[in-house]
């Protein structure tokens, strides 16, 4: 008697496609944990019934142009919004940084700019976004931000 574990993956019931993730538009659920909703990332689809299906058995994913969307597109995660607010404050950082710079002449004021020059073209350029070496330069630019930069008390 073998003890093989097989592999099962949910995909969407409209598209069948596999990139499904918990669904955390409705806050008070993910406080207590509860994330019985799913969201297909490709489609937009959320529901409850997502199926899971063993990964050698999967169905061919359907063309997302043929399907017919009469389902309603809830598009409110915490993720996008907090995105879309980095397009508006980025700038606003920058044009600060830069202020603060010559306002006092302190060093930290060029890192700030640089900061945040990494904050604007990580919004606004799709390639930057994608790239693994540019992301974990911003990283390291942001941990010197906050390691050298001084506290406002």
């Amino acid at each position: 008697m073998t003890n093989k574990k097989e592999k099962y993956v949910r995909i969407c019931p409209i598209c069948g496609s596999t990139d499904v993730s918990p669904d955390f538009s409705i806050p008070a659920a993910v406080a207590a944990g509860a994330l019985y909703m799913y969201r297909c990332n490709r489609c937009d689809y959320v529901g409850v019934l997502f199926p899971e299906v063993l990964v050698n058995e999967l169905p061919e994913p359907k063309d997302i142009k043929k399907i017919k969307k009469d389902y309603p597109v809830m598009n409110i995660t915490y993720g996008r919004g907090i995105f879309a607010l980095l397009k508006y404050l980025a700038p606003l950082g920058f044009v600060f940084s830069l202020a603060m710079y010559f306002t006092y002449g302190q060093p930290y004021g060029i890192l700030g700019v640089v900061v945040y020059s990494y904050l604007i073209l990580y919004a606004y350029c799709r390639r930057f976004r994608e790239n693994k070496i540019l992301k974990a330069a911003g990283v390291g630019v942001v941990f010197l931000y906050v390691l050298f930069c001084p506290r406002f008390l």
